[in-house]
């Protein structure tokens, strides 16, 4: 261990150089820290000095980080994680915690599972703000730098420095007006007749539908429509011929709000696995496993 460099760090050096590089932006990153921008300016150029890196080049948005400052991202956001979690008191008093806890998530997700996890937290601990956030395909690089705390969708990829749980199963079924003509004969030849609707960030090898057709030597798939959320599918059901393949939380919403007709598919379909995903540097992090603990509940409390 090399004391004479531990000297030259402070945890406020840590702390603002985290703000900078989720901000990117000297003036957000004050804001963040509540200081000045000329202090946050000040607090950069000592930065430098200890890194011996420039750590952010100027452009027209703000700062754009060097490659050692994004080398150096995840391992302050996995420093300061261990330092919060060694002086957290053992005895979690919620009412005194005070947290931005920002997650990516599927829409649909939310609607039929969170909404109800974020009201069970804010009722007991009311200084908890959740920053809900659409999944994209930055999720991953977020949650390892730390500008995420968790990610809850399906068909999460495994890696070795994420932990994750299995939250829940759902069927896949169909939704569909109640005057479509495919249920006069309720058949898989009637689905694959009529529209379907499809999401627009399924490709044919990740839709189970379109794979099924393929693999039967059915007719190919109508498409009538792509949308990019699930619960836009819901809205464009009503007085059409068009057949939507959902999870049956939100099929159930869809025949609750709009009158929908729910099937069950007359062909196989997988089932959706919906799972948490977090870094390890939160595993132990008692706010972070309240929070956690409070959201599987909200999956297995569904009614």
């Amino acid at each position: 261990m090399n004391e004479s460099h531990i000297a030259k760090v402070d945890l406020n050096l840590l702390k603002s150089l985290r703000a900078l590089l989720e901000e990117q932006h000297v003036g957000r990153a004050a804001q963040k820290m509540n200081v000045t921008q000329s202090a946050m300016s000040h607090t950069l150029s000592r930065l430098r000095i200890v890194f011996d890196d420039p750590l952010f080049i100027r452009n027209a948005k703000g700062l754009e980080p060097t490659a050692r400052a994004l080398e150096l991202s995840g391992k302050v956001s996995f420093i300061l994680g261990e330092i919060g979690t060694l002086l957290t008191p053992k005895t979690l008093e919620l009412s005194q915690v005070h947290a931005h806890f920002r997650l990516q998530t599927h829409d649909f997700i939310v609607a039929s599972y969170l909404s109800k996890a974020f009201h069970t937290t804010n009722d007991e601990a009311p200084n908890i703000i959740f920053d809900v956030q659409i999944l994209d395909n930055n999720a991953y690089e977020k949650l390892d730098s730390g500008k995420l705390d968790m990610i809850i969708g399906a068909g999460l990829k495994a890696n070795p420095r994420f932990m994750q749980k299995r939250l829940i199963d759902e069927a896949l079924v169909c939704l569909l007006d109640k005057h479509n003509p495919a249920l006069n004969n309720w058949s898989t030849e009637a689905i694959f007749r009529y529209p379907h609707i499809k999401s627009s960030l399924l490709d044919d090898h990740d839709d189970p539908v379109s794979q099924y057709g393929k693999n039967m030597g059915l007719s190919e798939r109508k498409v009538g429509l792509y949308a990019e959320s699930l619960n836009l599918q819901l809205a464009l059901l009503p007085n059409s011929k068009l057949i939507a393949f959902l999870p049956e939380s939100i099929a159930e919403q869809g025949s609750k709000l709009y009158g929908l007709e729910l099937k069950a598919c007359p062909f196989s379909l997988p089932t959706l696995t919906i799972r948490g995903m977090w870094h390890e540097r939160h595993q132990n992090d008692q706010v972070h496993k309240w929070v956690r603990d409070k959201i599987s509940d909200a999956f297995l409390n569904i009614n």
